[in-house]
Protein backbone atom coordinates (compact mmCIF):
# COMPACT_ATOMS: atom_id res chain seq x y z
CA UNK A 1 0.00 0.00 0.00
CA UNK A 2 2.93 2.32 0.67
CA UNK A 3 4.16 1.62 -2.86
CA UNK A 4 0.71 2.28 -4.36
CA UNK A 5 0.46 5.58 -2.50
CA UNK A 6 3.91 6.56 -3.71
CA UNK A 7 3.02 5.55 -7.28
CA UNK A 8 -0.17 7.62 -7.22
CA UNK A 9 1.67 10.70 -5.99
CA UNK A 10 4.52 10.11 -8.43
CA UNK A 11 2.20 9.79 -11.44
CA UNK A 12 0.38 12.97 -10.45
CA UNK A 13 3.63 14.93 -10.02
CA UNK A 14 5.05 13.68 -13.33
CA UNK A 15 1.84 14.57 -15.17
CA UNK A 16 1.88 18.11 -13.74
CA UNK A 17 5.58 18.54 -14.59
CA UNK A 18 5.00 17.43 -18.19
CA UNK A 19 2.19 19.93 -18.58
CA UNK A 20 4.34 22.71 -17.12
CA UNK A 21 7.04 22.01 -19.71
CA UNK A 22 4.54 22.23 -22.57
CA UNK A 23 2.76 25.26 -21.15
CA UNK A 24 0.69 25.13 -17.99
CA UNK A 25 -3.08 25.18 -18.10
CA UNK A 26 -5.72 23.54 -15.95
CA UNK A 27 -7.66 22.23 -18.93
CA UNK A 28 -4.54 20.64 -20.43
CA UNK A 29 -3.83 18.78 -17.19
CA UNK A 30 -7.26 17.21 -17.14
CA UNK A 31 -6.97 16.23 -20.79
CA UNK A 32 -4.39 13.68 -19.65
CA UNK A 33 -6.57 10.56 -19.37
CA UNK A 34 -4.42 8.76 -16.80
CA UNK A 35 -4.10 11.82 -14.57
CA UNK A 36 -7.78 12.67 -14.83
CA UNK A 37 -8.81 9.07 -14.03
CA UNK A 38 -6.41 9.01 -11.09
CA UNK A 39 -7.80 12.26 -9.70
CA UNK A 40 -11.39 11.04 -10.08
CA UNK A 41 -10.54 7.73 -8.40
CA UNK A 42 -8.78 9.37 -5.45
CA UNK A 43 -11.44 12.02 -4.94
CA UNK A 44 -14.27 9.51 -5.24
CA UNK A 45 -12.61 7.32 -2.63
CA UNK A 46 -11.14 9.62 0.01
CA UNK A 47 -13.36 12.58 -0.78
CA UNK A 48 -16.54 10.55 -0.46
CA UNK A 49 -15.24 9.01 2.75
CA UNK A 50 -14.79 12.48 4.20
CA UNK A 51 -18.21 13.64 2.99
CA UNK A 52 -19.90 10.53 4.40
CA UNK A 53 -18.12 11.02 7.73
CA UNK A 54 -19.27 14.62 7.91
CA UNK A 55 -22.84 13.62 7.08
CA UNK A 56 -22.74 11.07 9.91
CA UNK A 57 -21.25 13.73 12.26
CA UNK A 58 -18.35 11.38 12.94
CA UNK A 59 -15.30 12.68 11.04
CA UNK A 60 -12.72 12.19 13.79
CA UNK A 61 -11.61 8.74 12.65
CA UNK A 62 -10.45 10.34 9.38
CA UNK A 63 -7.85 12.21 11.44
CA UNK A 64 -6.89 9.53 13.96
CA UNK A 65 -7.05 6.35 11.86
CA UNK A 66 -6.63 7.39 8.23
CA UNK A 67 -2.91 6.56 7.94
CA UNK A 68 -3.31 3.23 9.72
CA UNK A 69 -6.22 2.31 7.47
CA UNK A 70 -4.21 3.08 4.32
CA UNK A 71 -1.34 0.90 5.55
CA UNK A 72 -3.67 -2.04 6.29
CA UNK A 73 -5.90 -1.71 3.23
CA UNK A 74 -4.33 -4.69 1.36
CA UNK A 75 -4.91 -6.88 4.41
CA UNK A 76 -8.53 -5.78 4.61
CA UNK A 77 -9.06 -6.45 0.90
CA UNK A 78 -7.64 -9.97 1.02
CA UNK A 79 -8.78 -11.17 4.46
CA UNK A 80 -12.27 -9.64 4.41
CA UNK A 81 -12.99 -10.86 0.87
CA UNK A 82 -11.99 -14.43 1.72
CA UNK A 83 -13.92 -14.33 5.00
CA UNK A 84 -17.01 -12.85 3.35
CA UNK A 85 -17.14 -15.40 0.54
CA UNK A 86 -16.50 -18.33 2.90
CA UNK A 87 -19.28 -17.18 5.24
CA UNK A 88 -21.97 -16.39 2.68
CA UNK A 89 -24.34 -18.76 4.48
CA UNK A 90 -24.04 -16.86 7.77
CA UNK A 91 -25.50 -13.34 7.85
CA UNK A 92 -25.10 -12.92 11.61
CA UNK A 93 -22.57 -10.63 13.26
CA UNK A 94 -20.02 -13.44 13.21
CA UNK A 95 -20.32 -14.41 16.86
CA UNK A 96 -21.23 -18.00 15.91
CA UNK A 97 -23.64 -18.24 18.84
CA UNK A 98 -21.17 -16.92 21.40
CA UNK A 99 -23.35 -13.90 22.11
CA UNK A 100 -25.56 -15.94 24.44
CA UNK A 101 -24.36 -17.30 27.75
CA UNK A 102 -24.83 -21.02 28.24
CA UNK A 103 -27.15 -22.04 31.02
CA UNK A 104 -25.46 -23.93 33.83
CA UNK A 105 -27.00 -27.18 35.09
CA UNK A 106 -29.26 -26.78 38.09
CA UNK A 107 -28.99 -28.76 41.29
CA UNK A 108 -32.08 -29.12 43.45
CA UNK A 109 -31.27 -29.25 47.12
CA UNK A 110 -33.28 -29.02 50.28
CA UNK A 111 -31.84 -27.93 53.60
CA UNK A 112 -28.39 -28.16 52.06
CA UNK A 113 -28.74 -31.90 51.42
CA UNK A 114 -28.90 -33.70 48.08
CA UNK A 115 -30.33 -37.12 47.27
CA UNK A 116 -29.07 -39.57 44.67
CA UNK A 117 -29.58 -43.22 43.81
CA UNK A 118 -26.48 -45.40 43.60
CA UNK A 119 -26.86 -48.64 41.63
CA UNK A 120 -25.82 -51.87 43.36
CA UNK A 121 -24.41 -55.03 41.79
CA UNK A 122 -27.88 -56.51 41.21
CA UNK A 123 -29.02 -53.49 39.23
CA UNK A 124 -25.92 -53.66 37.04
CA UNK A 125 -26.43 -57.35 36.25
CA UNK A 126 -30.10 -56.77 35.38
CA UNK A 127 -29.20 -53.90 33.10
CA UNK A 128 -26.54 -56.05 31.39
CA UNK A 129 -29.03 -58.86 30.73
CA UNK A 130 -31.55 -56.36 29.38
CA UNK A 131 -29.03 -54.94 26.92
CA UNK A 132 -28.11 -58.45 25.72
CA UNK A 133 -31.76 -59.12 24.93
CA UNK A 134 -31.95 -55.90 22.97
CA UNK A 135 -28.92 -56.90 20.89
CA UNK A 136 -30.39 -60.34 20.21
CA UNK A 137 -33.62 -58.93 18.81
CA UNK A 138 -33.96 -57.87 15.19
CA UNK A 139 -34.11 -54.16 14.82
CA UNK A 140 -37.54 -53.00 13.62
CA UNK A 141 -37.75 -51.02 10.41
CA UNK A 142 -37.57 -47.35 11.18
CA UNK A 143 -40.44 -45.39 9.69
CA UNK A 144 -39.48 -41.83 9.00
CA UNK A 145 -42.07 -39.44 10.24
CA UNK A 146 -42.41 -35.74 9.75
CA UNK A 147 -39.24 -33.82 10.44
CA UNK A 148 -38.99 -31.79 13.57
CA UNK A 149 -38.36 -28.06 13.56
CA UNK A 150 -34.73 -28.65 14.50
CA UNK A 151 -34.25 -31.05 11.56
CA UNK A 152 -35.89 -28.59 9.18
CA UNK A 153 -33.61 -25.83 10.43
CA UNK A 154 -30.57 -28.08 9.95
CA UNK A 155 -31.66 -28.95 6.40
CA UNK A 156 -32.03 -25.24 5.67
CA UNK A 157 -28.54 -24.57 7.00
CA UNK A 158 -27.16 -27.42 4.86
CA UNK A 159 -28.74 -25.80 1.81
CA UNK A 160 -27.16 -22.46 2.70
CA UNK A 161 -23.78 -24.15 3.14
CA UNK A 162 -24.14 -25.79 -0.27
CA UNK A 163 -24.86 -22.40 -1.84
CA UNK A 164 -21.85 -20.98 0.04
CA UNK A 165 -19.60 -23.73 -1.34
CA UNK A 166 -20.91 -23.14 -4.86
CA UNK A 167 -20.28 -19.38 -4.61
CA UNK A 168 -16.75 -19.95 -3.28
CA UNK A 169 -15.94 -22.38 -6.10
CA UNK A 170 -17.26 -19.96 -8.74
CA UNK A 171 -15.26 -17.14 -7.15
CA UNK A 172 -12.07 -19.23 -7.10
CA UNK A 173 -12.36 -20.35 -10.72
CA UNK A 174 -13.28 -16.88 -12.00
CA UNK A 175 -10.25 -15.45 -10.22
CA UNK A 176 -8.12 -18.21 -11.69
CA UNK A 177 -9.47 -17.41 -15.16
CA UNK A 178 -8.77 -13.70 -14.69
CA UNK A 179 -5.20 -14.40 -13.57
CA UNK A 180 -4.66 -16.74 -16.51
CA UNK A 181 -6.00 -14.12 -18.93
CA UNK A 182 -3.82 -11.36 -17.52
CA UNK A 183 -0.67 -13.49 -17.41
CA UNK A 184 -1.08 -15.04 -20.85
CA UNK A 185 -0.31 -11.82 -22.68
CA UNK A 186 1.56 -13.74 -25.36
CA UNK A 187 -1.57 -15.62 -26.35
CA UNK A 188 -3.60 -12.41 -26.48
CA UNK A 189 -0.96 -10.73 -28.60
CA UNK A 190 -1.03 -13.63 -31.07
CA UNK A 191 -4.68 -12.85 -31.77
CA UNK A 192 -3.76 -9.32 -32.79
CA UNK A 193 -2.74 -9.13 -36.45
CA UNK A 194 -1.41 -5.59 -36.17
CA UNK A 195 2.24 -5.08 -35.16
CA UNK A 196 2.86 -3.96 -31.60
CA UNK A 197 4.13 -0.40 -31.56
CA UNK A 198 4.97 1.91 -28.69
CA UNK A 199 1.76 3.83 -29.31
CA UNK A 200 -0.37 0.69 -29.21
CA UNK A 201 1.32 -0.48 -26.00
CA UNK A 202 0.71 2.92 -24.41
CA UNK A 203 -2.91 2.91 -25.58
CA UNK A 204 -3.52 -0.53 -24.04
CA UNK A 205 -1.89 0.43 -20.75
CA UNK A 206 -3.89 3.66 -20.65
CA UNK A 207 -7.12 1.77 -21.32
CA UNK A 208 -6.33 -0.76 -18.58
CA UNK A 209 -5.49 1.95 -16.05
CA UNK A 210 -8.60 3.92 -16.95
CA UNK A 211 -10.87 0.89 -16.49
CA UNK A 212 -9.32 0.04 -13.11
CA UNK A 213 -9.49 3.59 -11.76
CA UNK A 214 -13.04 4.23 -12.95
CA UNK A 215 -14.20 0.89 -11.51
CA UNK A 216 -12.78 1.99 -8.14
CA UNK A 217 -14.64 5.28 -8.51
CA UNK A 218 -17.88 3.45 -9.34
CA UNK A 219 -17.59 1.15 -6.32
CA UNK A 220 -16.90 4.10 -4.04
CA UNK A 221 -19.92 5.94 -5.42
CA UNK A 222 -22.07 2.85 -4.85
CA UNK A 223 -20.91 2.65 -1.22
CA UNK A 224 -21.61 6.35 -0.75
CA UNK A 225 -25.15 5.92 -2.10
CA UNK A 226 -25.69 3.08 0.39
CA UNK A 227 -24.43 5.21 3.27
CA UNK A 228 -26.62 8.11 2.18
CA UNK A 229 -29.65 5.82 1.91
CA UNK A 230 -29.01 4.50 5.43
CA UNK A 231 -28.78 8.06 6.72
CA UNK A 232 -32.13 8.95 5.11
CA UNK A 233 -33.81 5.81 6.48
CA UNK A 234 -32.41 6.48 9.96
CA UNK A 235 -33.61 10.08 9.76
CA UNK A 236 -37.22 9.14 8.98
CA UNK A 237 -37.52 5.80 10.80
CA UNK A 238 -35.29 6.48 13.76
CA UNK A 239 -33.15 3.37 13.32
Amino acid sequence: MIYLTFAAVFISVVAVQEQIKDGFSISAIFQNKVFFSLVVSLLSTYGLWLIASLLMFDPWHMLTSFVQYLALTPTYVNVLNVYAFCNTHDISWGTKGDDKAEELPKVDTKDGKGKTDLPDEGDLNAQYEKELQVFAQKQPKVVKGEKTEAQKAEDQMDYYRWIRSLVVLIWIFTNFGLVALVLSTAGVEDLNSQPNTEASEEARSTLYTTIILWSVAGLSAFKFIGALWFLIVRLFRGV
